[in-house]
Formats: C-alpha cells, sequence, structure tokens
C-alpha cells in the first residue's frame, strides 16, 4: 500500500455522509423550487425572507423564474442589499426585514455572499434577542435556525451544500461560524443560472471551488472521502474551466463546474480547510475590493510551496490533471508551485498581490491572519505548524 492511503489513520473514527440539503442538481433543476415552495406553504412556511445581492439574482435570470413561484405560494420580503464580503449589518438588515414579516423561513438566491447572509439571518430570527456578533466573535451557540432554501447561482462557494457561514465584523476581523443547524433544508443546481457569470466571477469562483478542493484534502482531518472528492472536483475544474472561459454560454461546462463546486464544498464540509482561506480572509478584510475567489488565487501557489512536503502523496494525485509528472516526493514543492502558476496563467488568473498591496502590508497582514477567530479554527488544521514565519513567508512570496 503506497500513496496517501498510506498515511490515513484507520484508527480514526469520521462521518461519512453526504451533507444534509435535499439537492436538485441539473438544468432546468430550477422548476423543483415550485413544489419545494407549494409543500412550505402546505406546512405553515408560508412567509418568507429573500436574500439576495442588488445585481447577480436578476442578471443570472433566477429572479424572472422565481417570483412567480413565490407569488403563487407565499408572502415574502426582499432583501437585495448584500454585499461581496458579507457584513454582520447584512446579516442583520435582513433579519429585521424578516422579523417585521413574521418569516417562517428564509430563501437565499445567489453565491456564497447571499447565501452565507441568508443563513445568518436565519438563525438571528430563531434567536430575536442575538446579534451576529454574539454568534461570529463571542462564541454564543446556534440552538437553532429557520428552515433555509438556497438557489446556488456561481460555481463556487458550496455554501449551499455546507453548514458554514461567514462574514465581515465591525472591525478588521471576518469570521466564519460551524453548525449543523445552517445546512440548508432544500439547494437548487442549475446550470443555467451560471451562464451569464461575466469571465472574472467564472474565474475566480472556480479557483474557491479547487482551493476547497487542495485544502480539504490535506488537512489533518482529511479521510478518503474528502480526498476522492477533492480528487474529482479538480480533475473537472482542469477539464472544463477553459471551455466555459471561452464560450460563457456552454452549458455542459457549466454543468460540470457546478458539480465540482458542489463536491469540493461536500469536501471540506467533512474535510475541512486551513491555510489558504485563513490568510485569504485577512486580505478580504483589509480591502474588500478582493473578491474570495480571487485572494485565493493569489496566495494559492504560495500556500502549496509552504503544504506540499507535508503531503506530497495527495498532493501529487489530487493536481496530477494541473501539474502532471509528480510523484508524490516532499523535494517537488517548487515544481508543484511552478505547475500551478503555468496553468493560473494560460487560465488568466493574476499571480501577484501587487494590484492591492505591497511589502509595507506584510506586517499587518500577517498580524491580522495570527489574530483572527478564522484562523484559530483553521490554521491547527493544516498539515504543518503555522506560525507567524510561515504566515510571512507566503504573504511575501505572493507578492
Amino acid at each position: 500500500m503506497g500513496g496517501w492511503e498510506a498515511k490515513i489513520d484507520i484508527r480514526r473514527v469520521f462521518l461519512l455522509q453526504a451533507t444534509r440539503p435535499k439537492t436538485f442538481f441539473g438544468v432546468g433543476a430550477l422548476a423543483q423550487l415550485d413544489g419545494i415552495l407549494r409543500e412550505m406553504a402546505a406546512a405553515g412556511q408560508d412567509r418568507l425572507l429573500v436574500v439576495t445581492d442588488a445585481v447577480g439574482y436578476k442578471a443570472s435570470g433566477a429572479w424572472n423564474a422565481i417570483l412567480p413561484m413565490l407569488s403563487r405560494h407565499v408572502a415574502f420580503e426582499h432583501y437585495d442589499g448584500v454585499r461581496s464580503n458579507p457584513t454582520f449589518a447584512n446579516g442583520e438588515a435582513a433579519a429585521r426585514l424578516g422579523r417585521d414579516l413574521g418569516a417562517k423561513a428564509v430563501l437565499g438566491i445567489g453565491g456564497g455572499s447571499a447565501i452565507d447572509t441568508a443563513k445568518t439571518a436565519a438563525a438571528l430570527l430563531r434567536h430575536p434577542v442575538r446579534k451576529a456578533s454574539d454568534f461570529y466573535e463571542k462564541g454564543v451557540p446556534i440552538s437553532g435556525a429557520l428552515p433555509i432554501v438556497a438557489v446556488n447561482t456561481t460555481h463556487g462557494s458550496g455554501s449551499e451544500c455546507d453548514c458554514f457561514a461567514a462574514a465581515q465584523a465591525d472591525g478588521e476581523d471576518k469570521p466564519a461560524l460551524r453548525s449543523p443547524h445552517l445546512y440548508p433544508a432544500h439547494a437548487i443546481e442549475d446550470p443555467s443560472l451560471t451562464t451569464s457569470l461575466p469571465p472574472r466571477e467564472t474565474l475566480f469562483t472556480t479557483i474557491d471551488a479547487l482551493s476547497h478542493a487542495l485544502e480539504a484534502a490535506t488537512a489533518v482531518t482529511a479521510s478518503p472521502y474528502s480526498i476522492v472528492l477533492g480528487k474529482e472536483a479538480v480533475r473537472l475544474i482542469a477539464a472544463y474551466l477553459p471551455t466555459a472561459l471561452a464560450q460563457p454560454e456552454h452549458l455542459a461546462a457549466r454543468y460540470w463546474l457546478l458539480y465540482a463546486s458542489a463536491i469540493a464544498g461536500m469536501s471540506f464540509d467533512r474535510g475541512m480547510l486551513h491555510v489558504c482561506h485563513a490568510l485569504e480572509h485577512a486580505m478580504s478584510a483589509l480591502n474588500a475590493d478582493i473578491t474570495h475567489g480571487e485572494g485565493l488565487g493569489l496566495l494559492l501557489p504560495a500556500v502549496l510551496r509552504e503544504i506540499y512536503p507535508a503531503a506530497p502523496e495527495a498532493l501529487a494525485e489530487v493536481l496530477h490533471p494541473i501539474v502532471p509528472g509528480l510523484r508524490g516526493l516532499p523535494g517537488e514543492a517548487a515544481a508543484a508551485e511552478s505547475g500551478l502558476r503555468e496553468w493560473f496563467e494560460a487560465i488568466g488568473q493574476p499571480a501577484r498581490m501587487t494590484t492591492y498591496f505591497t511589502g509595507a502590508d506584510v506586517p499587518a497582514l500577517t498580524r491580522m491572519t495570527l489574530r483572527s477567530s478564522l484562523s484559530r479554527m483553521l490554521l491547527p488544521l493544516a498539515p504543518l505548524r503555522v506560525d507567524a514565519g510561515v504566515v510571512e513567508r507566503i504573504f511575501q512570496r505572493a507578492l
């Protein structure tokens, strides 16, 4: 027995299960929402808080189809103030609207920002005396949430498949929540809703899924399940992202990228994340102009250089479609980093952080990373010990 299998601790019991939502997947899946809303109304969940950003829910074509369904079955209020890198204030404003309505469930339409905000609002509506900071910063446990329905319109975040949510604090921190109550009850994955994604969003959301796959396959909590899902997600991303960038309306390419995003989300829901997401949250907390996936892409080659020697067997296999020829040896870290940079260059992923930061920002980025609540959750899951030197080295290599 060799490869990454040899490093699996067969005495560590892990939870082998798919994620919770009842998920409808495929072209035309959005039509299933009509029946979901009908069943919810019959069960007394006839007042819905709808959560979206200001643009994407319409640009995707989702709203034209969903509005008649809502009008047929439920009363609703619509919060459309979600921004990229959503804030505590977004979740609280949405919850206030839902509270005034007497909402019985929450419908999130969009990518990770909208769905995460819907999750935050759903938790707040079950805890009327609480603020978002109570959950995100003070560690107050979430004991319940309103039922959540997620209509996903991007192929990156995986939020429709997992029990996580993230939001920007009033200060520098960008913490995350993890609770079984944040699993959506239903999720809709319809590739036709992703064909309107502009090239930048197509690229950056897919890089988010790529980072999920690589981190979940190398965390100390990785399992055969998370590794195999991550491996397949990377294979599909390598095969279909170039087509989606060149032909945005290519439905088959969008289908497989959406599928890759979903299984990468399932992978990290079970296997967890570590270095890249911890560092990126500091970047986008300091500069909100950085979208999550873009930030991950700026960091990922430098992160790979650091973690490769600790998990070469798994990374060689998972990365094979992007960097063929790796043999799973610790000394291949530089080759792995170089190969990923070459692939990024071929698909148009920016290679350096210099658009947003300079070397003078590295000390602040390092401090923010090490102080953040998300880092306290994620960095201990990395396959190597992560200290200030490692964090600083990654940021410097990413410049």
